[in-house]
């Protein structure tokens, strides 16, 4: 079947370029040699398939077909199709093998993180700090709760608030003052810590209370520096984190009376 496919690509070559004709020949290639080895159910062979024809054959693609001229936007396409292939690898695991391939999820997780920033940002450091800063937190946090590491938990939650904490008080174009932006700032990391504890039911059933600390720390110290750099808004701004904090504390909650049924 390849073959027939080749033979009729070098028909048709005159009215295709030859980077078209080798970018299908390959595209081609790698599709038919992934069936095969879908079919004789041969990973490694099947995991050489999703290689070419998720990233090689992309890679071409974009910078080969199109233009040879860089951007993002290609970088950020590679980086979906390669997520989408290794979504399909870990479908071709479960369903020959049982279960998931866990160390697939990292990848994913931060390919996904990366390409939301090339794809749909104006390309700010703030942007890249963001998007892939929140998808190394929730590797962190998704593989200490998968191997009950709490080490990992703890980093997790703290990536995720206090780059949360960065982008939505110095990201923001609208004039602030230092005072409010730092404000902003700590009570996310304040957030940060609060999951620490959400998630501590996850490897204990004690109440976890130590992170509770530094965690009133900061946003004390978050909610007077917005109240001194914006006295106007800090009832608003008060109730939007307190109604976070009461969110987390209900999660917290469940996660107790799971623990105690359980």
């Amino acid at each position: 079947m390849a073959a027939l496919f080749i033979t009729v690509a070098i028909i048709f070559h005159p009215i295709i370029s030859r980077y078209q004709l080798s970018y299908l020949i390959l595209l081609v290639f790698g599709l038919f040699f992934g069936i095969s080895a879908w079919i004789k159910k041969d990973f490694s062979q099947f995991v050489l398939a999703i290689f070419i024809t998720s990233v090689l054959s992309p890679i071409v693609y974009y910078f080969i077909i199109l233009d040879t001229n860089f951007s993002f936007e290609k970088v950020g396409y590679i980086l979906v199709f390669a997520s989408v292939g290794i979504i399909i690898l870990n479908v071709y695991w479960y369903i020959h093998r049982g279960g998931f391939l866990f160390w697939n999820f990292p990848i994913i997780v931060v390919f996904s993180g990366a390409s939301i920033a090339l794809l749909f940002t104006s390309h700010r450091p703030l942007d890249f700090i963001f998007y892939v800063g929140v998808a190394t937190g929730i590797v962190l946090l998704g593989s200490g709760l998968y191997w009950k590491l709490f080490g990992l938990v703890i980093p997790g939650t703290l990536l995720v608030g206090s780059v949360a904490g960065i982008f939505f008080a110095w990201g923001n174009p609208s004039p602030k003052n230092a005072l409010v932006r730092t404000g902003i700032m700590l009570v996310w990391m304040a957030l940060g810590w609060g999951l620490v504890t959400v998630f501590s039911r996850f490897r204990t059933l004690k109440f976890l209370w130590w992170p509770l600390i530094p965690g009133g720390v900061f946003a004390m110290v978050g909610w007077g520096l917005y109240i001194g750099g914006n006295p106007e808004s800090a009832i608003g701004f008060i109730g939007n984190t307190g109604s976070i904090g009461l969110l987390i504390f209900g999660i917290y909650i469940l996660l107790l009376r799971r623990g105690i049924h359980r």
